[in-house]
């Protein structure tokens, strides 16, 4: 008989993304998919909020909120992006007590599910934050944070806490800078996003992520329920 803390729950969860990152998440196994009801730029935990300009986000109806896990800034939108929430205990057999291998096993879990739609990997060097990394997730490379060849298809940040670990994964299946770049402050960074290596996988958010929790049940537990809704 599979025990408690090695199942794992699916919730699909429907709102704003600041509603949805003030949400206390119980330190389980859980998979959350976090559809957003309008675009959002979500700030890093410490980012400086000079890093976006407030008028011009209201001007896009780009809302502007922070997250409590670090890194740069992430771009949220109801269709183009696909974010998803991993949550487990400190007590659980995947938690890793040293912050630059603690989010590996989630990269591979997500290399294994996304197989069927491309060939990607795991990244397993040293935090890299390039030119733009502290203004924009995207622009820098963490340890599990998966890439097709060199560029990245999921970014990953963790908040790490008494109880467990949350970690925030989000992933592009359009990628159209020029819908909100004009909300960096920063002239030179708007410049450098359309540049920016960044992966797509234009595939229906569902399949992606009956895929994942497939594959995260497989992680020493079974599938024990969905929440909907």
């Amino acid at each position: 008989m599979t025990s408690p803390s090695k199942q794992w729950v699916r919730h699909d969860w429907a709102g704003s993304a600041d509603d949805f990152h003030a949400a206390e998440l119980p330190a389980t196994r859980a998979m959350w998919w976090c559809q957003v009801e309008s675009p959002a730029l979500i700030l890093g935990s410490t980012q400086s909020a000079e890093d976006i300009d407030p008028i011009i986000a209201s001007q896009l109806g780009v809302s502007v909120v922070r997250r409590r896990s670090g890194g740069g800034a992430v771009y949220v939108h109801p269709a183009d992006s696909i974010w998803i929430d991993i949550t487990i205990g400190r007590d659980d057999p995947l938690w890793i007590d040293d912050v630059g291998q603690s989010m590996l096993w989630l990269g591979n879990c997500f290399v294994d599910a996304l197989r069927p739609w491309c060939h990607a990997e795991a990244y397993r060097g040293p935090f890299v934050g390039g030119v733009d990394g502290r203004a924009v997730c995207f622009a820098s490379t963490s340890p599990g944070e998966v890439f097709v060849e060199e560029k990245k298809l999921i970014g990953i940040s963790q908040r790490r806490g008494r109880d467990g670990a949350r970690f925030q994964c989000v992933m592009y299946r359009q990628w159209q800078p020029d819908e909100w770049a004009t909300a960096i402050a920063d002239p030179e960074v708007q410049d450098r996003l359309g540049s920016m290596a960044v992966a797509t996988l234009d595939v229906p958010a569902r399949d992606i992520l009956d895929s994942v929790f497939t594959h995260l049940s497989g992680l020493g537990g079974e599938r024990s329920g969905e929440i909907w809704g």
